[in-house]
């Protein structure tokens, strides 16, 4: 039975959701400030998921190449470009992630060009656990997607540091 409180939730959630059983539990987070890398440190801890850090879309290119991690979490702004950017990027790799985008300032949008374009969805900031346990558990247990068709990539601005 499920505990009543948010904790008891969470807890449930984790254990059954988080248990990082397979390669699909490995993931990337491309968040750029201090604050959100803490407030995702703390739900995926837990968790069975390998969780590998980048502030950029350089660096998240260059890492992305090295571990093919199936699972992205990328802030919608980062220092170097936006979320579009890398993903039209990532999008064109032979296997490209399950992409998932994340904002303080989700709207509807926002969320309708994050899967028209073949992103997985959008996690509303400041994370909460439950959705953020259950986004990742999702998208690794999805099919991912389909290689993207290099006409429909917009021009790629992202900028390695």
């Amino acid at each position: 039975m499920i505990a009543k409180t948010p904790q008891g939730r969470t807890q449930w959630l984790v254990e059954h959701l988080g248990k990082g059983a397979d390669s699909r539990s490995r993931l990337m987070a491309v968040l750029s400030t201090r604050e959100d890398r803490a407030a995702l440190q703390r739900i995926i801890g837990p968790c069975k998921w390998e969780l590998q850090w980048t502030g950029t879309g350089g660096e998240a290119i260059d890492a992305f190449r090295r571990t093919s991690p199936p699972i992205v979490i990328c802030d919608r702004d980062l220092p170097d470009g936006d979320w579009r950017q890398l993903w039209d990027i990532l999008a064109r790799e032979p296997k490209p992630p399950m992409f998932i985008v994340t904002s303080r300032l989700a709207d509807d949008a926002l969320w309708a060009e994050v899967l028209n374009v073949g992103g997985y969805d959008l996690l509303l900031k400041p994370f909460r656990p439950e959705e953020v346990i259950r986004m990742v558990h999702g998208a690794a247990t999805q099919t991912p997607p389909a290689k993207a068709n290099p006409h429909q990539a917009s021009e790629i601005l992202c900028r390695a540091e």
